[in-house]
């Protein structure tokens, strides 16, 4: 029996800056955020919340929903590149507001957007080893894509955690890491230099690093699966990229469909990718056009917008996923959908949580971001309304130089 996930949450904050107005007020035309990234609006995180609520309130959802008590959770992993300290781990920080207890292994993953999957593996391999007991893991990815005002990276802002269940008797998809396909190189694609509170990205270079990754990635995983070069898209029936911007998803599957069908006439690439995309695509798209990138989330936020879309249709299908990571580090790996999925689907709440946010004018966006997290005053009237079955734990502010939560 493969081990893998039986339960995905996600939590959404409850602002959003629509790229019309983020257009308006930079002076370029909307298309340039609807066509070429492919976006329309971005989640912005009020002053209550950073890394470690988005983690917990994604991952308090899963306790609930199956009726785990933190006890019998046996390892703890949140992968993130939004820490809020140098060395205390934000797992530790969510383990504490979860009350999970001490028999507990609990760490931090960071490697860019590459971290969630990285975690998730880790977890996966370790539950397959302990098939005399039915140990529970949890794995968060949770992320603040950020960056600085009127640069080319403002419009791939966004932020969001999803938490997976991963046990030995898998309810939702099961995962053989023996078939995963894996690249990685030293590359300086995209980065944050100690001290910095915004990333360094050479954007093109990334995208290029990004696509030969793809392709490393996909060979490894055929050489293991034992699929010949042009028959991947055959044995898939959805495919799930890594998206700091929507677009990047048509980017890399029209590379994908180019390596898999050498030789072939453009007309005749072009008819491929057109049809499969729609099919095999589209229908993970939604939540990153809604939120926009959430760096480790990313891939998995695709992985919740396609259970949300397709639902009983995704039962025993394969679902290809590919996950990216700059500096970088990617892998490609394929999920095995069960059945009887329906009432699992119906808890994520994804467009429950998408119609229930708050639209921001470009003027509050620019304050909610331009204060740092020294200059937060916490004002609980504030949050009048705000709690709801998937918001639970707020940032209050720092005692000394110890952060707070309530």
């Amino acid at each position: 029996m493969l081990a893998g996930v039986s339960d995905i949450a996600i939590h959404i904050p409850k602002y959003y800056l629509p790229h019309e107005e983020l257009a308006k007020a930079r002076g370029v035309p909307k298309e340039k955020f609807h066509t070429g990234l492919g976006n329309r609006n971005m989640a912005i995180i009020p002053n209550w919340e950073d890394a470690v609520t988005m983690g917990a309130n994604a991952a308090v959802q899963l306790l609930e929903r199956n009726n785990i008590n933190p006890d019998e959770v046996r390892q703890l992993v949140v992968s993130t590149e939004s820490g809020v300290d140098h060395s205390k781990p934000v797992a530790s920080f969510v383990q504490g507001l979860l009350n999970i207890g001490t028999r507990c292994r609990v760490y931090e993953i960071k490697h860019a957007c590459y971290g969630g999957t990285a975690g998730l593996i880790d977890s996966i391999e370790w539950i397959s080893r302990h098939n005399n007991s039915e140990p529970k893991g949890i794995v968060i990815m949770t992320d603040i894509a950020k960056y600085g005002f009127g640069t080319l990276g403002e419009p791939t802002q966004g932020a969001g955690a999803l938490a997976l269940l991963v046990e030995a008797k898998p309810r939702l998809f099961s995962l053989d890491t023996m078939l995963n396909g894996i690249y990685s190189k030293d590359v300086h694609d995209f980065w944050r230099p100690t001290g910095h509170r915004v990333p360094i990205v050479d954007g093109k270079y990334s995208i290029n690093c990004y696509l030969t990754a793809l392709e490393g990635a996909v060979s490894h995983f055929r050489e293991n699966s034992g699929i010949k070069e042009g028959e991947l898209l055959d044995n898939l029936d959805y495919l799930i990229y890594h998206m700091p911007f929507t677009n990047m998803a048509r980017k890399a599957h029209r590379h994908l469909v180019e390596i898999e069908n050498k030789g072939a006439l453009p007309e005749r690439i072009e008819e491929i990718f057109e049809e499969s995309f729609e099919r095999m695509v589209v229908p993970s798209l939604r939540g990153v056009q809604e939120v926009g990138n959430i760096y480790t989330g990313s891939v998995y936020m695709g992985l919740a917008s396609l259970l949300e879309s397709e639902r009983e249709k995704v039962e025993k299908k394969k679902v290809g996923l590919f996950s990216y990571g700059s500096g970088c580090g990617a892998e490609f790996f394929q999920c095995e959908i069960k059945s009887g999925i329906s009432s699992i689907v119906d808890a994520i709440g994804m467009n429950e949580q998408l119609e229930n946010r708050k639209k921001l004018t470009f003027e509050q966006y620019v304050q909610f971001y331009s204060k740092s997290d020294q200059e937060i005053l916490y004002h609980p009237e504030e949050l009048t309304g705000y709690k709801d079955k998937f918001t639970r734990f707020v940032f209050t502010g720092f005692q000394g130089h110890k952060r707070q939560y309530a």
